[in-house]
């Protein structure tokens, strides 16, 4: 190349849109556009901030007080600037926000916006309120230290959404989460840009929301646990500041037992009822048993061909639209059999009457007849896709859970949206499954091309094995990763660039009050009885739990003591993290030493497993006087095995027939039986065969 030229082109400020060079700022999601300036603009005590604008949003004017107050927590400085208000006069303000126009959060406003920061200035553009607090989201990200201080550096960032529907599921129908919770996983839906907490309020485990209208609901069907109207709407507001829209759900005709606690004359057999799972199983029933159940034992089912029926949910949907300004509201409409159905004589003739041929139409003459008292409240409704018809209206939001090939049978989102109904999709994106982060960052169920009717998605997390002690750790920080593939390009796909931005969220999440990590540590210390948290802890992080509904479907088949609500979720299945940092790091020292024989990667590799050898060592010396850390014991054991094999894989000194044997030992120790699975072994065969290939499993598609 002539040199002039290569001159010219190394002056050039560096810009992509994704991953081409090296340099990447640490953010979640990662913007559209990035172009790298010269310099770094400095953070002193003279910070301050301006507004400008002709309107009074207080949005944006409680956003920015907001970024001032994580600052000076992020820095320890104290800024001469006490508040922020909007046009207040600071023709010296290091940093302007400029909005043309105010708005509150809605599907579909304009949520782009533009950063630059050069080397004495900041300033934000965007075309709405929204747009300008998704840009101090990232603002507060890219906040970065070295010897001198804190610093933002020189960049430009041109950004907005992939999809305008990013959202996540909460049940907390199943295990009740209180509100104080919830408000920091709004905090932290907020930090990457999700828009939407829909929340799962009632299903047949509890109806967790306070009517007036109807006080059984809540006073027979929750079992004390529910929120008072008045707490909701305070935590509307709360999500509303912070650019998120709460969608209600109200699970029917199925999952619906707690409604007819207090009310069972709207169900379709006689009561008595009480709010408890779906379904009761012997506890030496086989797994054939379970699976058939749900395709065919008759649940607690609304009637749905009851006049009645209708004039209670009219009643109670006026009142809950005074709770929730939301112009979505969701039906549920999910899982039912007809089962209930098909044992009432009187609903049998009713459909025998109707010319209906089976129970899929008429559950479809009961989502169309609710379609109705929401159009009636001006609301927009959704409802999982196997309430999909041809029949119904094309103004329903059709929600896809299932997957291709699942056996239940049910329309796909993309024949859904090509035949006019707009769509989400939550496939690929159930955080209870406790797939690790980048399965979810990978989902091949999100299309790559545009489609006007695919509005977006979900990250879902169902509550069944999640409760207040375990539910940040399993929201996140995994939730980040589906956060950023609903907002970021297609083409950003580099799952060791992700993890490396997602570890580093972790601290930010920690920053804003998430106690994802802390949970943990926090049980673990109990378990210890008072002794040293540093080997048991030590051991935990080699640990994972097992993917899909393995887990699940064996406590269904448990007794009843192990199910009830106020058994607290703090055994090791519940808080052994889905993606282990250290883990990682381990694995890309192993990527390393194979790649390279890099001596500086082999000694970390050795201090690694010492460590872990010594900890579970010493683990076996605490459980004297520790008897809960019994539930690590037979996982120490096999790490103490485990290490000592990779340790002799380094020193190179191991035949073909001990390689072999060692082999053989790492996949005895994979064993299905277990709640939970050692994450570290693929690491130490890869370092016995000395090939990259072995890694591969550990980003294994589960």
């Amino acid at each position: 190349m002539n040199k002039t030229i290569l001159i010219f082109l190394m002056m050039l400020p560096f810009t992509f849109a994704g991953f081409a060079q090296n340099r990447v700022l640490n953010v979640m999601p990662y913007p559209l556009e990035v172009t790298w300036e010269e310099g770094n603009f400095r953070i002193d005590q003279e910070f301050s901030i301006a507004i400008d604008g002709t309107f009074d949003d207080k949005l944006v004017e409680n956003a920015a007080n907001r970024f001032l107050s994580k600052l000076r927590s992020k820095t320890l400085i104290y800024f001469n600037q006490e508040r922020i208000e909007v046009n207040q006069r600071l023709d010296k303000a290091k940093f302007s926000i400029q909005i043309e126009e105010s708005s509150v959060p809605a599907i579909g406003v304009d949520e782009s916006y533009e950063l630059l920061v050069t080397s004495d200035r900041i300033q934000l553009k965007a075309k709405t309120t929204q747009g300008a607090l998704w840009g101090l989201e990232t603002l507060i990200q890219i906040v970065a230290a070295d010897e001198n201080g804190y610093y933002i550096p020189a960049v430009k960032i041109v950004d907005e959404p992939r999809f305008m529907w990013r959202g996540m599921l909460v049940d907390v129908a199943r295990h009740f989460l209180p509100i104080d919770i919830l408000k920091r996983n709004i905090d932290a839906m907020a930090a990457v840009k999700l828009n939407i907490l829909h929340l799962h309020l009632t299903d047949d485990e509890g109806f967790r929301v306070e009517s007036k209208l109807y006080p059984k609901l809540h006073q027979m069907g929750s079992n004390g646990r529910y929120y008072t109207q008045t707490e909701l709407v305070d935590l509307v507001k709360y999500a509303s500041d912070r650019g998120i829209t709460i969608v209600p759900e109200f699970d029917l005709p199925g999952h619906s037992r707690s409604w007819f606690a207090g009310y069972p004359e709207l169900a379709s057999a006689p009561g008595p009822y009480k709010p408890g799972p779906r379904f009761v199983f012997d506890p030496n029933a086989s797994r054939e048993a379970l699976g058939e159940a749900v395709k065919s034992a008759p649940t607690p089912t609304i009637d749905p061909t009851r006049e009645e029926v209708y004039e209670f949910l009219d009643n109670l949907i006026g009142e809950m639209t005074n709770i929730f300004p939301s112009p979505y509201f969701h039906i549920g409409a999910d899982e039912n059999n007809g089962a209930a159905w098909r044992l009432n004589p009187d609903i049998a003739q009713f459909m025998e009457d109707n010319e209906m041929k089976n129970t899929h139409e008429l559950h479809v003459y009961f989502v169309k007849r609710v379609n109705e008292l929401f159009r009636k409240y001006n609301r927009t409704m959704l409802a999982y896709q196997e309430a999909y018809s041809e029949d119904l209206s094309k103004d329903i939001i059709f929600q896809a859970w299932i997957a291709k090939g699942d056996p239940m049978e049910a329309v796909s989102p993309f024949e859904i949206a090509g035949k006019g109904n707009s769509t989400l999709i939550n496939t690929g994106f159930y955080l209870d499954l406790f797939f690790p982060s980048h399965v979810h960052y990978l989902n091949a169920e999100i299309p790559a091309e545009v489609n006007e009717n695919i509005w977006g998605g979900e990250a879902a997390l169902w509550s069944e094995l999640v409760d207040e002690n375990c539910f940040e750790g399993r929201a996140w920080p995994r939730t980040a990763a589906v956060a950023e593939r609903l907002w970021s390009p297609a083409t950003i796909t580099d799952i060791d660039d992700m993890y490396d931005r997602l570890y580093n969220l972790n601290n930010e999440l920690e920053e804003l009050g998430l106690n994802h990590r802390l949970n943990a540590k926090r049980w673990i210390k109990v378990w210890a009885n008072g002794t040293s948290i540093e080997a048991p802890y030590s051991v935990y992080e080699c640990l994972a739990p097992f993917q899909g509904y393995r887990r699940l479907a064996t406590t269904m088949m448990m007794p009843a003591n192990y199910k009830y609500e106020t058994v607290p979720l703090v055994n090791l299945p519940d808080l052994v993290e889905v993606d282990s940092e250290v883990e990682w790091q381990f694995r890309n020292q192993v990527k390393q030493y194979l790649e390279n024989n890099n001596p500086d990667s082999k000694t970390q590799i050795e201090n690694q497993l010492n460590k872990w050898k010594e900890a579970s060592i010493l683990l076996q010396k605490q459980i004297t006087v520790a008897p809960n850390l019994m539930v690590l014991k037979t996982y120490a054991d096999r790490i103490i095995r485990a290490s000592v094999i990779g340790l002799l894989a380094l020193d190179g000194n191991m035949d073909e027939t001990e390689k072999e044997d060692a082999l053989q030992q790492l996949q005895s120790m994979k064993l299905r039986t277990d709640v939970v699975e050692i994450r570290i072994l693929d690491e130490i065969e890869a370092l016995i065969s000395g090939e990259l290939e072995a890694l591969s499993a550990t980003y294994r598609m589960y």
